[in-house]
Protein backbone atom coordinates (compact mmCIF):
# COMPACT_ATOMS: atom_id res chain seq x y z
CA UNK A 1 0.00 0.00 0.00
CA UNK A 2 1.50 3.13 -1.05
CA UNK A 3 2.57 5.85 1.43
CA UNK A 4 1.70 9.78 1.39
CA UNK A 5 4.87 10.48 -0.08
CA UNK A 6 4.41 7.41 -2.53
CA UNK A 7 1.13 9.08 -3.62
CA UNK A 8 2.66 12.57 -3.88
CA UNK A 9 5.55 11.76 -5.75
CA UNK A 10 3.10 10.15 -7.99
CA UNK A 11 0.90 12.90 -8.19
CA UNK A 12 3.51 15.08 -9.40
CA UNK A 13 4.99 12.74 -12.17
CA UNK A 14 1.14 12.82 -13.61
CA UNK A 15 1.74 16.25 -13.64
CA UNK A 16 4.87 16.75 -15.39
CA UNK A 17 3.86 14.15 -17.86
CA UNK A 18 1.01 16.41 -18.58
CA UNK A 19 3.08 19.20 -18.85
CA UNK A 20 5.20 17.57 -20.85
CA UNK A 21 2.55 16.36 -23.28
CA UNK A 22 1.53 19.74 -24.37
CA UNK A 23 4.11 22.66 -23.69
CA UNK A 24 5.60 23.90 -26.45
CA UNK A 25 2.82 22.27 -28.64
CA UNK A 26 1.29 24.65 -31.00
CA UNK A 27 -2.16 24.97 -33.61
CA UNK A 28 -0.60 26.53 -36.57
CA UNK A 29 -1.79 29.76 -38.17
CA UNK A 30 -5.64 29.88 -38.14
CA UNK A 31 -7.09 32.96 -40.31
CA UNK A 32 -8.65 35.52 -38.03
CA UNK A 33 -9.33 38.49 -40.22
CA UNK A 34 -8.80 38.97 -43.95
CA UNK A 35 -9.95 42.37 -46.02
CA UNK A 36 -9.14 44.59 -48.28
CA UNK A 37 -6.59 47.60 -48.36
CA UNK A 38 -5.56 50.67 -50.31
CA UNK A 39 -2.05 51.73 -50.50
CA UNK A 40 -2.71 54.59 -52.62
CA UNK A 41 -1.77 57.01 -49.64
CA UNK A 42 -0.76 56.32 -46.07
CA UNK A 43 -3.39 55.09 -44.02
CA UNK A 44 -4.21 52.96 -41.25
CA UNK A 45 -5.90 49.64 -40.36
CA UNK A 46 -7.65 49.03 -36.76
CA UNK A 47 -8.91 45.02 -37.12
CA UNK A 48 -11.99 45.52 -36.52
CA UNK A 49 -12.40 43.31 -33.56
CA UNK A 50 -10.59 42.23 -30.61
CA UNK A 51 -8.17 39.20 -30.59
CA UNK A 52 -9.90 36.17 -29.97
CA UNK A 53 -8.08 34.59 -26.81
CA UNK A 54 -9.99 31.86 -26.58
CA UNK A 55 -6.50 29.69 -26.03
CA UNK A 56 -3.32 30.95 -25.38
CA UNK A 57 -2.27 33.13 -28.12
CA UNK A 58 1.68 32.64 -28.94
CA UNK A 59 2.15 35.07 -32.12
CA UNK A 60 0.56 36.78 -35.15
CA UNK A 61 1.35 36.28 -38.39
CA UNK A 62 0.47 39.13 -40.92
CA UNK A 63 -0.27 38.68 -44.78
CA UNK A 64 0.08 41.50 -47.25
CA UNK A 65 -0.25 40.47 -51.27
CA UNK A 66 -0.62 43.11 -53.38
CA UNK A 67 0.17 44.18 -57.39
CA UNK A 68 2.46 47.23 -57.93
CA UNK A 69 3.17 48.41 -61.33
CA UNK A 70 5.87 51.23 -62.09
CA UNK A 71 5.37 53.41 -65.57
CA UNK A 72 6.59 56.40 -66.89
CA UNK A 73 10.11 56.30 -65.13
CA UNK A 74 12.09 54.13 -62.64
CA UNK A 75 12.29 54.67 -59.39
CA UNK A 76 14.76 57.50 -58.28
CA UNK A 77 15.72 55.35 -55.25
CA UNK A 78 15.10 51.98 -53.65
CA UNK A 79 14.44 51.59 -49.92
CA UNK A 80 16.97 49.53 -48.62
CA UNK A 81 13.73 47.38 -46.85
CA UNK A 82 11.04 47.75 -49.67
CA UNK A 83 9.02 45.88 -49.95
CA UNK A 84 8.71 44.98 -45.85
CA UNK A 85 8.34 48.58 -45.09
CA UNK A 86 5.25 48.67 -47.00
CA UNK A 87 3.63 47.75 -43.50
CA UNK A 88 4.80 50.94 -41.56
CA UNK A 89 4.15 49.89 -38.00
CA UNK A 90 2.69 47.58 -36.10
CA UNK A 91 0.60 48.05 -32.87
CA UNK A 92 -1.02 45.72 -30.31
CA UNK A 93 -2.38 47.02 -27.22
CA UNK A 94 -4.97 45.66 -24.46
CA UNK A 95 -5.52 46.44 -21.02
CA UNK A 96 -4.08 43.83 -18.63
CA UNK A 97 -5.45 42.33 -15.35
CA UNK A 98 -2.65 42.73 -13.32
CA UNK A 99 -0.23 45.82 -15.61
CA UNK A 100 -2.98 47.82 -16.92
CA UNK A 101 -3.46 49.37 -19.76
CA UNK A 102 -0.11 48.03 -22.04
CA UNK A 103 1.40 48.33 -25.79
CA UNK A 104 3.31 45.00 -26.13
CA UNK A 105 4.12 45.54 -29.63
CA UNK A 106 4.48 48.77 -31.27
CA UNK A 107 7.02 48.02 -34.13
CA UNK A 108 7.93 48.65 -37.71
CA UNK A 109 6.82 46.43 -40.19
CA UNK A 110 10.41 46.09 -41.54
CA UNK A 111 12.22 45.57 -38.34
CA UNK A 112 9.14 42.77 -37.29
CA UNK A 113 10.39 41.39 -40.68
CA UNK A 114 13.92 40.77 -39.76
CA UNK A 115 12.82 40.00 -36.11
CA UNK A 116 13.05 36.35 -35.99
CA UNK A 117 16.57 36.00 -38.14
CA UNK A 118 18.60 37.86 -35.15
CA UNK A 119 17.63 34.67 -33.02
CA UNK A 120 18.09 32.29 -35.58
CA UNK A 121 14.88 31.80 -37.34
CA UNK A 122 14.49 33.05 -41.23
CA UNK A 123 12.79 36.04 -41.57
CA UNK A 124 9.15 36.89 -42.54
CA UNK A 125 8.21 35.22 -46.22
CA UNK A 126 8.71 37.52 -49.25
CA UNK A 127 8.21 36.64 -52.69
CA UNK A 128 8.29 38.81 -55.59
CA UNK A 129 7.14 37.74 -58.85
CA UNK A 130 6.80 34.16 -57.75
CA UNK A 131 10.81 33.54 -57.01
CA UNK A 132 11.60 34.13 -52.81
CA UNK A 133 14.80 36.57 -52.46
CA UNK A 134 17.95 35.74 -50.37
CA UNK A 135 17.74 36.38 -46.99
CA UNK A 136 19.22 39.53 -46.10
CA UNK A 137 22.58 39.92 -44.90
CA UNK A 138 25.55 42.17 -45.42
CA UNK A 139 25.13 43.96 -47.42
CA UNK A 140 21.15 44.47 -46.94
CA UNK A 141 20.47 43.87 -50.65
CA UNK A 142 17.73 45.51 -52.37
CA UNK A 143 15.08 43.36 -53.70
CA UNK A 144 12.38 45.41 -54.60
CA UNK A 145 14.08 47.18 -58.20
CA UNK A 146 11.61 49.44 -58.90
CA UNK A 147 12.19 49.52 -62.55
CA UNK A 148 9.70 49.54 -65.62
CA UNK A 149 11.17 46.94 -67.41
CA UNK A 150 10.67 44.44 -64.07
CA UNK A 151 7.14 45.45 -63.79
CA UNK A 152 4.62 44.69 -62.70
CA UNK A 153 5.95 43.58 -59.38
CA UNK A 154 3.05 40.50 -57.62
CA UNK A 155 4.45 40.65 -53.71
CA UNK A 156 3.47 38.27 -50.75
CA UNK A 157 5.07 39.44 -47.52
CA UNK A 158 4.21 37.67 -44.63
CA UNK A 159 5.17 39.04 -41.23
CA UNK A 160 5.63 36.65 -38.03
CA UNK A 161 5.21 38.64 -34.88
CA UNK A 162 5.39 36.28 -31.74
CA UNK A 163 4.03 37.73 -28.18
CA UNK A 164 7.22 36.22 -26.13
CA UNK A 165 11.18 36.83 -26.61
CA UNK A 166 12.84 34.71 -28.82
CA UNK A 167 16.41 33.16 -27.63
CA UNK A 168 16.60 30.89 -29.98
CA UNK A 169 15.09 27.75 -32.19
CA UNK A 170 16.00 24.98 -29.56
CA UNK A 171 13.42 22.70 -27.87
CA UNK A 172 13.82 24.64 -24.55
CA UNK A 173 13.46 27.88 -25.91
CA UNK A 174 10.10 26.91 -27.47
CA UNK A 175 9.23 25.05 -24.03
CA UNK A 176 9.79 28.42 -22.25
CA UNK A 177 8.10 31.07 -24.82
CA UNK A 178 4.71 29.30 -22.73
CA UNK A 179 5.79 31.63 -19.92
CA UNK A 180 5.03 34.49 -21.36
CA UNK A 181 1.95 33.78 -23.76
CA UNK A 182 -1.07 35.93 -23.93
CA UNK A 183 -3.70 34.18 -21.29
CA UNK A 184 -7.45 34.59 -21.69
CA UNK A 185 -7.48 34.94 -17.89
CA UNK A 186 -5.14 37.98 -18.37
CA UNK A 187 -6.04 40.19 -21.19
CA UNK A 188 -9.99 39.01 -21.83
CA UNK A 189 -11.60 40.97 -24.67
CA UNK A 190 -9.47 44.02 -24.90
CA UNK A 191 -6.39 43.16 -26.90
CA UNK A 192 -6.68 45.71 -30.69
CA UNK A 193 -4.36 45.12 -33.08
CA UNK A 194 -3.79 48.62 -35.47
CA UNK A 195 -1.86 48.35 -38.77
CA UNK A 196 -0.38 51.42 -40.50
CA UNK A 197 0.59 51.43 -44.26
CA UNK A 198 2.55 53.14 -46.50
CA UNK A 199 2.27 53.54 -49.98
CA UNK A 200 4.80 54.14 -52.79
CA UNK A 201 7.06 56.39 -51.06
CA UNK A 202 7.26 53.74 -48.71
CA UNK A 203 9.40 51.79 -51.45
CA UNK A 204 11.86 54.25 -51.81
CA UNK A 205 11.33 57.80 -54.07
CA UNK A 206 8.94 57.63 -56.51
CA UNK A 207 9.96 60.89 -58.16
CA UNK A 208 9.02 60.75 -61.90
CA UNK A 209 7.57 57.47 -61.73
CA UNK A 210 3.91 56.53 -61.97
CA UNK A 211 2.68 53.40 -59.68
CA UNK A 212 -0.79 51.81 -59.34
CA UNK A 213 -1.43 49.37 -56.53
CA UNK A 214 -3.92 46.31 -57.38
CA UNK A 215 -4.80 42.94 -56.51
CA UNK A 216 -2.31 40.44 -56.16
CA UNK A 217 -2.18 39.08 -59.62
CA UNK A 218 -3.81 41.64 -61.39
CA UNK A 219 -3.95 44.69 -62.71
CA UNK A 220 -7.40 45.28 -60.84
CA UNK A 221 -8.84 45.36 -57.92
CA UNK A 222 -7.38 45.64 -54.43
CA UNK A 223 -4.41 44.92 -51.87
CA UNK A 224 -5.51 42.44 -49.63
CA UNK A 225 -4.05 41.67 -45.74
CA UNK A 226 -5.19 38.87 -43.74
CA UNK A 227 -4.09 38.45 -40.07
CA UNK A 228 -3.54 35.08 -38.56
CA UNK A 229 -3.01 34.09 -35.24
CA UNK A 230 -0.74 30.86 -33.67
CA UNK A 231 -2.84 29.58 -30.24
CA UNK A 232 -0.51 27.09 -27.97
CA UNK A 233 -2.20 24.04 -27.14
CA UNK A 234 -1.99 23.58 -23.08
CA UNK A 235 -5.18 21.83 -22.18
CA UNK A 236 -5.79 22.00 -18.71
CA UNK A 237 -2.20 23.83 -17.77
CA UNK A 238 -3.50 26.38 -19.24
CA UNK A 239 -5.93 27.27 -16.47
CA UNK A 240 -2.88 26.97 -13.59
CA UNK A 241 -0.37 29.74 -15.88
CA UNK A 242 -2.06 32.87 -13.55
CA UNK A 243 1.91 34.40 -13.30
CA UNK A 244 2.27 34.86 -17.03
CA UNK A 245 4.90 37.74 -18.56
CA UNK A 246 4.37 40.00 -20.87
CA UNK A 247 6.88 40.54 -23.16
CA UNK A 248 7.24 44.42 -24.54
CA UNK A 249 8.57 45.15 -27.98
CA UNK A 250 8.28 48.88 -28.59
CA UNK A 251 10.86 50.55 -31.09
CA UNK A 252 12.24 54.01 -31.23
CA UNK A 253 13.12 56.16 -33.54
CA UNK A 254 15.89 59.05 -32.87
CA UNK A 255 17.17 61.63 -35.48
CA UNK A 256 19.59 63.50 -32.95
CA UNK A 257 22.63 61.81 -33.55
CA UNK A 258 23.27 63.73 -36.67
CA UNK A 259 27.18 64.39 -35.94
CA UNK A 260 30.73 62.58 -34.92
CA UNK A 261 30.53 62.69 -31.42
CA UNK A 262 32.01 60.13 -28.37
CA UNK A 263 30.04 58.10 -25.69
CA UNK A 264 26.24 60.37 -27.29
CA UNK A 265 23.47 59.15 -25.39
CA UNK A 266 21.50 57.17 -27.54
CA UNK A 267 18.11 56.61 -24.70
CA UNK A 268 17.79 56.49 -21.24
CA UNK A 269 16.72 52.75 -21.11
CA UNK A 270 13.44 51.76 -18.48
CA UNK A 271 14.76 49.65 -15.59
CA UNK A 272 12.61 46.72 -16.52
CA UNK A 273 13.36 43.29 -17.04
CA UNK A 274 15.45 43.50 -20.50
CA UNK A 275 16.27 40.52 -22.35
CA UNK A 276 18.20 42.71 -25.11
CA UNK A 277 18.15 45.51 -27.37
CA UNK A 278 18.12 46.06 -31.51
CA UNK A 279 19.89 48.83 -32.78
CA UNK A 280 19.25 49.61 -36.25
CA UNK A 281 21.06 52.58 -37.97
CA UNK A 282 21.56 54.25 -41.26
CA UNK A 283 20.40 57.09 -43.68
CA UNK A 284 16.76 57.88 -43.69
CA UNK A 285 15.39 58.89 -47.28
CA UNK A 286 14.47 62.38 -47.55
CA UNK A 287 13.28 62.30 -50.98
CA UNK A 288 10.02 61.58 -52.61
CA UNK A 289 8.48 60.97 -49.19
CA UNK A 290 4.42 61.71 -48.43
CA UNK A 291 4.13 62.70 -44.91
CA UNK A 292 4.15 60.14 -42.27
CA UNK A 293 5.76 57.71 -43.86
CA UNK A 294 9.87 56.54 -43.23
CA UNK A 295 12.03 54.29 -45.06
CA UNK A 296 15.59 54.02 -45.02
CA UNK A 297 17.98 54.84 -47.95
CA UNK A 298 20.42 52.49 -46.37
CA UNK A 299 21.57 50.93 -43.73
CA UNK A 300 24.97 51.23 -42.20
CA UNK A 301 27.18 48.84 -39.56
CA UNK A 302 30.00 51.65 -39.59
CA UNK A 303 27.44 54.92 -38.26
CA UNK A 304 28.11 53.54 -34.74
CA UNK A 305 31.01 52.66 -32.71
CA UNK A 306 31.54 51.23 -28.85
CA UNK A 307 27.80 51.21 -28.42
CA UNK A 308 27.17 50.27 -24.81
CA UNK A 309 24.48 50.00 -22.23
CA UNK A 310 25.56 51.77 -18.72
CA UNK A 311 24.62 51.79 -15.12
CA UNK A 312 26.03 54.83 -13.39
CA UNK A 313 28.38 55.01 -16.35
CA UNK A 314 29.77 51.61 -15.86
CA UNK A 315 29.37 49.27 -19.05
CA UNK A 316 27.01 46.57 -17.75
CA UNK A 317 29.41 44.44 -21.62
CA UNK A 318 32.14 45.64 -22.41
CA UNK A 319 31.77 46.32 -26.16
CA UNK A 320 34.98 48.39 -27.90
CA UNK A 321 34.10 46.85 -31.53
CA UNK A 322 30.43 46.87 -33.23
CA UNK A 323 31.45 44.76 -36.06
CA UNK A 324 33.69 42.33 -33.48
CA UNK A 325 29.55 42.49 -31.40
CA UNK A 326 28.23 41.94 -34.45
CA UNK A 327 30.30 38.73 -34.50
CA UNK A 328 30.21 37.61 -31.65
CA UNK A 329 26.04 37.18 -31.18
CA UNK A 330 26.00 36.04 -34.75
CA UNK A 331 27.85 33.22 -33.39
CA UNK A 332 25.90 32.90 -30.39
CA UNK A 333 22.54 32.69 -32.22
CA UNK A 334 23.72 30.45 -35.57
CA UNK A 335 22.34 33.40 -37.83
CA UNK A 336 23.56 36.19 -39.52
CA UNK A 337 22.82 39.70 -38.26
CA UNK A 338 22.13 41.97 -41.82
CA UNK A 339 23.38 45.03 -42.20
CA UNK A 340 22.13 47.74 -39.84
CA UNK A 341 21.26 45.47 -37.21
CA UNK A 342 23.22 45.46 -34.00
CA UNK A 343 21.96 42.48 -31.23
CA UNK A 344 22.85 43.14 -27.40
CA UNK A 345 21.32 40.58 -26.28
CA UNK A 346 21.64 39.21 -22.60
CA UNK A 347 19.41 36.21 -23.09
CA UNK A 348 22.51 34.59 -25.43
CA UNK A 349 22.81 31.78 -23.30
CA UNK A 350 19.04 30.66 -24.84
CA UNK A 351 16.97 30.87 -21.50
CA UNK A 352 15.33 33.24 -20.88
CA UNK A 353 15.85 33.70 -17.31
CA UNK A 354 19.43 35.41 -18.33
CA UNK A 355 17.78 38.32 -18.81
CA UNK A 356 19.30 41.74 -17.12
CA UNK A 357 17.24 42.69 -14.00
CA UNK A 358 16.71 46.08 -14.86
CA UNK A 359 14.03 46.15 -12.15
CA UNK A 360 16.66 45.58 -9.71
CA UNK A 361 18.30 49.12 -9.84
CA UNK A 362 18.30 51.86 -7.33
CA UNK A 363 16.08 54.80 -7.42
CA UNK A 364 18.62 57.28 -8.83
CA UNK A 365 20.80 55.53 -10.79
CA UNK A 366 21.37 55.97 -14.88
CA UNK A 367 20.42 53.31 -16.66
CA UNK A 368 21.28 53.95 -20.72
CA UNK A 369 22.28 53.31 -24.21
CA UNK A 370 25.48 55.48 -25.00
CA UNK A 371 27.63 55.41 -29.00
CA UNK A 372 30.43 57.13 -30.29
CA UNK A 373 28.78 58.52 -33.43
CA UNK A 374 31.59 57.74 -36.55
CA UNK A 375 29.76 59.99 -39.45
CA UNK A 376 27.84 63.01 -39.56
CA UNK A 377 24.52 63.53 -41.49
CA UNK A 378 21.55 65.79 -40.98
CA UNK A 379 19.58 62.54 -42.21
CA UNK A 380 21.00 59.84 -39.85
CA UNK A 381 18.80 57.93 -37.96
CA UNK A 382 18.87 55.07 -35.10
CA UNK A 383 15.46 52.68 -34.08
CA UNK A 384 15.86 51.51 -31.08
CA UNK A 385 13.86 48.46 -29.53
CA UNK A 386 14.17 47.60 -25.81
CA UNK A 387 12.44 44.15 -25.27
CA UNK A 388 11.52 44.17 -21.82
CA UNK A 389 9.60 41.65 -19.74
CA UNK A 390 6.63 42.51 -16.96
CA UNK A 391 6.54 39.91 -14.54
CA UNK A 392 6.79 36.01 -15.28
CA UNK A 393 8.70 33.34 -14.32
CA UNK A 394 11.21 35.98 -12.26
CA UNK A 395 11.83 35.63 -8.90
CA UNK A 396 11.26 39.02 -7.01
CA UNK A 397 14.03 41.45 -6.19
CA UNK A 398 12.67 43.78 -3.83
CA UNK A 399 11.97 42.69 0.02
Amino acid sequence: MANGNDAGMAQQARAALAANSVIGRFQGPELFHSQSISLTTPNSLSIPRVLNLTRPLAEILIDIRFRVAVTVANYADIGTEAPQNILQRIRLQGIHRKFGAVTPIDISGATAWVWPRLFQGTPGYLQINGTRPAEPTVPFAETFLGTTAGSPYDVILIYRVPVYPLYGIGMSTKRQASAFFMMPQDWADSLQLRLDFGDASALGDPTGATTAFTAFGSGAGSPTVSVHLNYAILGQVANGMNNNGVCIRNEQLFATLTAIANKQRISVLQKQITTGLIIKSGVTETTGQSVGVQTYESLSDTLLENTQVLVDNKPIRNNNDNLVQKAYYSGMFNTVHPQGYLNMSFVDGQNGLLAYRGDGLPAGSQFELVSDVLSASANNRVALVQEMVYGGPFPSLRP
